[in-house]
């Protein structure tokens, strides 16, 4: 079984150990300064990742199936599209800091936009009434 060392890559431990890429995803966020509430999403959400992809190897791991996590949060799960993005940077987070392995250009997706409101605007007709009614 191969160890971690401080900077945490992936080559450094046992390929398929989803605690220890967890364990080095911590590190690696209080390394890069991130929040405790960071940490805690970030964890969480590739606890989800690791459950989507069930057997499959960390190293066999590339852009499609991160594409293919997103498509289900969003059709499946129906998540909002922050929580879409937030899934988003918290996996590529982990593939670029603590797997070491560049998949932004695998990513085919565009990143889910949250909906626009349109304001409600009353029209002067609807003004008129409604200072009529006072």
């Amino acid at each position: 079984m191969q160890h971690s060392d401080k900077s945490g890559s992936i080559s450094k431990i046992l390929i398929n150990d989803w605690k220890a890429v967890e364990e080095q995803t911590i590190e690696a966020i209080k390394l890069h300064h991130r929040s405790y509430s960071t940490e805690k999403t970030y964890i969480a959400l590739l606890r989800r990742f690791q459950g989507f992809v069930k057997s499959k190897e960390l190293k066999e791991l590339n852009g499609k199936d991160l594409q293919d996590f997103l498509s289900y949060l969003a059709d499946e799960r129906k998540v909002s599209a922050s929580t879409q993005n937030q899934a988003l940077n918290a996996i590529v987070f982990v593939y670029r800091h603590v797997i070491e392995k560049d998949i932004e250009d695998q990513i085919n997706s565009v990143r889910a936009r949250q909906k626009r409101l349109l304001p409600v605007v009353l029209t002067v007709r609807e003004v008129n009434n409604i200072f009529d009614e006072m």
